[in-house]
């Protein structure tokens, strides 16, 4: 569990890292929420704790911009229920009174951990696919899933992701069909500052951003024909070479791909 905390929290900063590090989280601290954007786009992150007084919506907005993906918890001291309704109504996903209690922040940690993890089904076939799922799970091998929209091919590449190796490593989902095509290869692979007009800081792209774990590509037919070789390239050698880079960078990564 990578955790970043942006702001000061009115000094429980100390306290609150010290609960998620005993919990097993990986803390980053950002003093701003520039500083926070620049760490997601270097570092990436499961799971945003920001204080109260920032600018949740803002925040969460150009987290949308950029195409970024995770649960953000605002921070207040006390239980002011006025500003907890309003985080919660700019888009935050839970609201946590400060002084942080260690069963509080250990249960938030818990619930994004199992996000999305309940897997319920009666279907004898669906029983023969997680057995399927099961059974390759533990391997290193790139996984393609196909199905019709709307039949869970995401849940089961998660399911495929917790029963891996990898479990306690980032699961990073890419939705193919939904990034323009001239943003894709950045998003990707990552760029490097003034690589193109608008790329004012170096970001590391989602393969570099999953090192270590799972890559899931979403509608991955969806994907341009021209960076499908530059993927394949990613597949075979593991390396990718970000935009205005001079050199590959490694990764660690095991591919799983949708498509309908």
């Amino acid at each position: 569990m990578r955790l970043l905390i942006i702001g000061e929290l009115n000094g429980q900063l100390g306290a609150a890292s010290s609960i998620a590090v005993a919990r097993g989280a990986q803390v980053t601290h950002a003093s701003t929420i520039e500083q926070g954007m620049q760490i997601l786009r270097n570092r990436g992150a499961d799971l945003v704790m920001i204080d109260v007084l920032f600018d949740i919506k803002d925040f969460i907005g150009r987290l949308r911009a950029e195409h970024f993906s995770l649960p953000v918890v605002a921070c207040g001291i006390g239980s002011d229920a006025k500003r907890a309704a309003q985080a919660i109504r700019d888009g935050a996903k839970e609201y946590i009174p400060l002084p942080p209690e260690a069963d509080l922040i250990a249960a938030v940690l818990q619930a994004v951990a199992e996000d999305n993890e309940t897997f319920i089904f009666r279907d004898p076939l669906t029983r023969q696919v997680v057995a399927l799922a099961e059974q390759v799970a533990p391997s290193e091998a790139s996984i393609l899933i196909t199905g019709e929209s709307g039949t869970g091919k995401e849940v089961f590449a998660r399911l495929v992701h917790r029963k891996s190796n990898r479990a306690n490593k980032p699961f990073v989902c890419v939705n193919c069909a939904a990034i323009p095509e001239n943003l894709l290869e950045s998003e990707l692979f990552g760029h490097e500052k003034g690589a193109f007009t608008g790329a004012i800081a170096r970001r590391i792209g989602k393969f570099e951003e999953a090192d270590g774990g799972t890559l899931l590509l979403d509608e991955i037919s969806e994907m341009d024909i021209r960076l499908q070789a530059k993927l394949l390239r990613a597949i075979q050698e593991r390396e990718i070479d970000r935009l205005g880079g001079s050199k590959p960078v490694k990764v660690d990564i095991r591919i799983i791909a949708t498509s309908n």
